[in-house]
């Protein structure tokens, strides 16, 4: 670029845009002007799933909702969930459970004969699954056929459901405790996966699926007595931290 080129530009710098314009239009006068579009398109890109990931099917895991679930139960679950293989088989022991949850192992055996009971643990011919219709770990048609086996071993419909007996908000802690509950067999979960390419699966709501737990529920009851009870209890517990 020479120096008059350069003075030019300068020039045209100091130009109004209406100047500008008609410098442009008398320049392209008796001009065709040509013009090239060119489009892009983005190639599909494939979903992909960085973390470890498991489908719930939302009746199913409405109903499991309603079970009474413990917390170190819902702890316990959610670990299964992660680290189990694809198909719902669990290569996890109750001790490998117990050291990572920091859980005691007789307080885990009683928690997996829970979640046994609750037909959220299913036993199959030796192995251990979680309930494929609660939840499912892969798409059925993407897997091998013995994780695709495995997956479809691991389906249950029934729970054994606690029957609790009329006089039981009568009990005290500790009769409460040393009651032997039956249980009764039911089926309360809905055949929510289908293994086919050409099928979606089928878990939609189904009210026919309502777990019915008679236990009590623990209700405070806000009366002037219990008020007073309360306060006498704190007025206590105050004067022990005070001469302690």
């Amino acid at each position: 670029m020479n120096t008059n080129d350069t003075e030019l530009l300068r020039l045209f710098e100091t130009l109004t845009t209406e100047q500008k314009i008609d410098i442009a239009r008398h320049l392209l006068q008796n001009k065709d002007i040509k013009s090239t579009t060119v489009i892009a398109t983005e190639e599909d890109k494939a979903i992909s799933f960085a973390q470890p990931y498991v489908f719930a099917f939302t009746s199913n895991f409405r109903v499991f909702s309603d079970l009474d679930i413990s917390k170190n139960e819902f702890r316990v679950l959610t670990y299964i969930l992660e680290y189990m293989e694809f198909g719902n088989l669990i290569n996890l022991s109750q001790a490998s459970l117990c050291k990572a949850l920091n859980i005691a192992s007789g307080n885990m055996s009683n928690i997996f004969k829970k979640l046994k009971q609750k037909g959220i643990l299913v036993e199959h011919h030796g192995h251990l699954y979680i309930n494929s219709n609660i939840f499912a770990k892969g798409m059925s048609h993407q897997l091998d056929e013995k994780r695709k086996e495995h997956l479809s071993n691991a389906k249950s419909l029934s729970a054994d459901i606690e029957q609790y007996p009329e006089y039981y908000a009568d009990l005290s802690q500790k009769e409460r405790r040393n009651l032997s509950l039956e249980t009764k067999n039911k089926e309360i979960y809905t055949d929510a996966f289908v293994f086919s390419k050409k099928k979606k699966n089928n878990a939609v709501p189904n009210a026919k699926n309502s777990v019915q737990i008679d236990k009590p529920r623990k209700v405070y009851k806000r009366t002037k007595e219990n008020e007073v009870a309360k306060k006498d209890v704190s007025d206590i517990d105050t004067y022990l931290k005070a001469a302690s």
